[in-house]
């Protein structure tokens, strides 16, 4: 063989005896037959060569990983938290806030608890209004632009803060507003 003869697959079938007019039978299979089934087989190669790369590749990945283990959700990012227990009652609190002319407001507040902390529901109900005395002098220090409706989830967040360090049988999780005016 010289380096000027190339491997061609157009080569591929009958003879140099065997050679015929298209279409016509060499040797037992005719030469459109023989050109179908090398393109077949180059065809099937290839999806061999990708199944045999991707399972390779997979198995590389996963090593280690067992494919049907679930893991454990996390209750802080669980899509849906479990309902609460309200404590629904606190009074009405109302006061006026820091302004130079100062605004009214009034609130009713729940405060949400995880279900079965009943010592937790009783100390909520014994300190009603120490409570309430909390939310009064928090909201009578704000002014009635930082009592807007766009501030009401970061009002309930220091609500619930300020609350919890006053508890001793548990935290709460959360404090609702039930109504919320500011009037001029």
């Amino acid at each position: 063989m010289s380096d000027e003869e190339g491997l061609s697959l157009d080569d591929v079938g009958a003879g140099p005896e065997e050679i015929a007019p298209a279409g016509r039978k060499a040797g037992f299979l005719p030469t459109f037959l023989v050109r179908a089934l090398k393109w077949v087989a180059i065809g099937l190669g290839f999806v061999i060569l990708g199944v045999t790369t991707t399972v390779v590749t997979f198995n590389l990945v996963n090593r280690g990983r067992a494919g049907s283990e679930m893991r454990e959700i996390s209750p802080e990012y669980s899509a849906r938290p479990e309902p609460l227990n309200y404590d629904d009652t606190l009074e009405e609190i109302r006061g006026v806030t820091s302004d130079e002319v100062p605004a009214i407001f009034s609130a009713r507040i729940s405060l949400g608890y995880e279900p079965g902390k009943q010592q937790l529901a009783i100390e909520i109900a014994a300190r009603k209004r120490e409570i309430q005395n909390i939310v009064l002098i928090y909201l009578s220090n704000k002014r009635s632009n930082e009592l807007r409706p766009e501030q009401y989830r970061q009002i309930q967040e220091d609500l619930r803060s300020q609350i919890n360090r006053v508890l001793r049988e548990g935290q709460i999780e959360s404090v609702v507003f039930r109504d919320f005016v500011v009037t001029q």
